[in-house]
């Protein structure tokens, strides 16, 4: 199955919000790192992903830094709760020197827009995201990690080591494009925090999530 025929059939089945084990499935096909999912050893992350619980830090539904049958006994606990969801156990990415944001959404000026800047609870805290026009090719997504005050948090600050710029810039540059050519069907896609390694050791999309365009007669019928 293509990965326009996924979101078709995702879009026909009325979901509105996709899920982030879903979301990851479809954007590692694209090439998007994603951490490794049930791991035998090593700390790990539990979580019940759920198309109505988009933030599952807000309903509980994230247990951090546990062992594989810790895992596995919280998503079981999870399950009993929150009927209908996925559970989702991953290895837990401790190198990261950087958390970053990259999202993607239809302006209504504009049309399809990429932005990307310091993710994780900073997101809340700044307002550093680069926008630019979608698909972004790798240099306009160079561009906008040299851009802004975040770029001083992918240098190295107080001596820590310089991020994977690469990775991050490759990764942006492959949404946009990815959007880009799904806009129709897609009315945003969400990866925060994306978890950068220092430079040349790469990154994962420790979170995500996709937000579908309504069918067609549901646009018409709202106009």
């Amino acid at each position: 199955m293509t990965h326009r025929e996924t979101l078709e059939n995702w879009q026909r089945a009325g979901r509105k919000v996709v899920h982030e084990a879903d979301a990851k499935s479809l954007l590692q096909r694209i090439g998007v790192p994603v951490p490794r999912r049930d791991p035998a050893n090593g700390r790990c992350v539990a979580k019940m992903c759920h198309d109505d619980y988009p933030h599952k830090s807000d309903h509980g539904l994230v247990r951090l830094g546990l062992s594989p049958d810790e895992a596995k006994q919280a998503a079981a606990e999870m399950a009993e709760r929150f009927a209908g969801g996925t559970a989702l156990i991953e290895e837990m990415e401790e190198g990261a020197v950087a958390e970053w944001i990259i999202g993607c959404k239809r302006d209504d000026t504009f049309g399809p827009i990429v932005l990307a800047g310091p993710g994780g609870i900073l997101v809340e805290l700044t307002d550093a995201a680069e926008i630019r026009l979608a698909p972004a090719a790798p240099q306009t997504a160079q561009s906008m990690l040299r851009s802004g005050p975040g770029a001083r948090l992918l240098e190295g600050l107080r001596g820590a080591e310089p991020a994977d710029r690469d990775a991050l810039a490759d990764l942006i540059s492959r949404i946009s494009v990815f959007f880009a050519e799904n806009a129709d069907l897609i009315s945003e896609i969400e990866i925060n925090p994306v978890m950068v390694r220092a430079n040349g050791k790469g990154l994962t999309a420790a979170d995500a999530l996709i937000v579908l365009s309504p069918k067609a007669d549901e646009q018409e019928n709202s106009t």
